[in-house]
């Protein structure tokens, strides 16, 4: 593991109030190298915002609990840093492009103010204010926005140019690690093409790693290397890809998702929806958390959680595979 960038292993998040616990998270492990593109792809609700929250250390104080498990950074246990060691990390090592371009900006200060508070805030190298300044109009330049627009208000801003800011902001220290929670989500078609197209171009110019949040199985082919399929706070297939988008075998819950795509190639009128809703939360359960939808469901399924089988780089959590040809359990 000494080659990963970052190693998340066995995390579990809780959500507690007085009168119930979330199961938000349970006991999901990956890991990304320098440079790699991971997605993390799965309806909402299924975990994935509270994934990158958990590695910031970002969860509400008052309710989010991180239960079991471990993320290494750089060969650091983040779970086991001082907070103030904690926010020397966020902003300059890990940035996160938050979901809602809408309210991730302060109102009442500028762009150029919001840019340069991060490198301020994080100025290692002594730069000067006029430095900052410079770096302030290069980052905006990156993101395609004018350094003449650098003293505007969000306000004055529409909405694909004020996610542009939010990535300016993530990229102003320059990250190793850049977490993107669904950057193109309260976009047009138009600018969600233009908002990835710029994130694949800085990220290929800066060599910097992602962790590319997502419902969009068509961002994920766009962008990554290697992906996991979450569900239910779980994480039922991950593989590179290739293994993703090319081969015949999957998590049932993968090929749902893969059903609900429009094929242009295709003459089907329709599409095939998965069925039902994702378990509450709070009651997860007790076998495959995706049995009450599963159209393949056994007996097993609905009594024993399944184990997780692999076939080279591809891993799939299901009944199906147990005993299949070419597959085998992987150690717990």
């Amino acid at each position: 593991m000494r080659d990963h960038l970052i190693s998340v292993k066995n995390l579990s998040v809780q959500y507690k109030s007085d009168l119930e616990t979330v199961y938000a998270i349970n006991n999901i492990s990956f890991s990304l190298k320098k440079g790699e593109t991971f997605g993390l792809v799965g309806e909402t609700g299924a975990g994935k915002t509270t994934t990158a929250l958990a590695i910031m250390r970002l969860l509400p104080e008052q309710t989010g609990r991180v239960t079991g498990g471990t993320v290494e950074f750089e060969g650091r246990n983040l779970f086991g840093l001082q907070e103030a060691d904690m926010r020397s990390i966020r902003g300059e090592r890990i940035s996160m492009i938050f979901q809602d371009p809408m309210t991730s900006l302060n109102p009442v200060m500028s762009v150029a103010e919001q840019i340069a508070e991060a490198m301020e805030l994080h100025n290692r190298d002594n730069r000067s204010a006029e430095d900052i300044q410079k770096r302030v109009d290069e980052v905006l330049s990156m993101v395609g926005i004018p350094s003449s627009r650098k003293h505007d208000y969000p306000h004055q801003f529409s909405g694909g140019m004020k996610q542009r800011v939010v990535i300016a902001m993530a990229l102003a220290c320059e990250p190793v690690l850049l977490i993107a929670d669904e950057p193109t989500t309260a976009l047009d078609v138009t600018i969600q093409a233009q908002v990835i197209s710029m994130i694949r171009t800085l990220r290929d110019r800066l060599g910097t790693a992602m962790i590319m949040i997502t419902h969009d199985l068509g961002i994920v082919a766009q962008t990554c290397d290697n992906v996991a399929v979450m569900y239910a706070g779980e994480l039922v297939e991950v593989g590179t890809a290739e293994d993703i988008y090319t081969s015949k075998v999957h998590h049932p819950y993968t090929t749902g998702l893969f059903g609900s795509i429009p094929n242009l190639r295709s003459k089907t009128s329709r599409l095939t929806p998965i069925p039902g809703l994702m378990p509450d939360p709070t009651n997860l359960p007790e076998g495959c958390n995706f049995s009450p939808r599963c159209p393949k469901k056994m007996d097993i399924c609905d009594s024993e959680p399944p184990c997780i089988y692999g076939n080279g780089t591809h891993l799939i959590s299901c009944h199906l595979f147990g005993g299949l040809d070419g597959w085998r359990k992987e150690a717990e």
